[in-house]
């Protein structure tokens, strides 16, 4: 809910506000989870690239001198929106240095109890998300040539609440008011 909430709080902010942020929790990324950031960065370096040719070159607006067939407010839209991706990508690196697999499947399942109210079953998205990140492991550390041996029995983790994850939810609900008020 923490990574929601900065995502939240990301989207509510815009020109200085957002990149001084932004360039804050990219800082912190890079020193806790900089291999994490860089993978996911590496993965998506055809996203953002699109992205900043998209709005810098095909957004109408005054043209740049200095730079051909880009327009002022072409690229600062694609600064703004680069930003929010960094933001994202940066939450994403934190939450997978800080939570092992079987750990972010149970808080996955905790946060998807309220669709029990609209008969939606918990259980089998987070049996999909446990699947999928298990498959991601075995493709990061698994070599092509041996074969893959699917797991026999797969257990739903549970999770209880302590008292980081009350500490981390106060964190969740001010920064939600703060996105909010603002």
């Amino acid at each position: 809910m923490l990574g929601l909430a900065v995502l939240v709080a990301a989207s509510s902010r815009d020109g200085t506000a957002l990149f001084v942020g932004g360039l804050g929790l990219i800082l912190v990324t890079l020193a806790v989870a900089g291999s994490h950031l860089r993978l996911l960065l590496r993965r998506s370096r055809w996203l953002l690239l699109t992205m900043l040719v998209m709005f810098g070159w095909l957004t109408p607006g005054t043209p740049l001198p200095g730079i051909p067939g880009a327009s002022q407010e072409g690229l600062l839209l694609a600064a703004d929106n680069l930003a929010r991706l960094f933001i994202a990508l940066s939450t994403v690196a934190l939450i997978l240095r800080a939570l092992p697999p079987s750990e972010l499947v149970a808080g996955m399942r905790s946060l998807l109890a309220p669709l029990a109210l609209l008969k939606i079953s918990r259980d089998r998205i987070a049996v999909r998300l446990a699947l999928t990140l298990n498959e991601v492991e075995i493709s990061r550390h698994g070599s092509s040539s041996e074969p893959t041996r699917m797991a026999t029995a797969l257990t739903l983790p549970a999770s209880a609440f302590g008292a980081t994850d009350f500490v981390l939810g106060a964190l969740t609900g001010v920064l939600m008011l703060g996105a909010w008020l603002a």
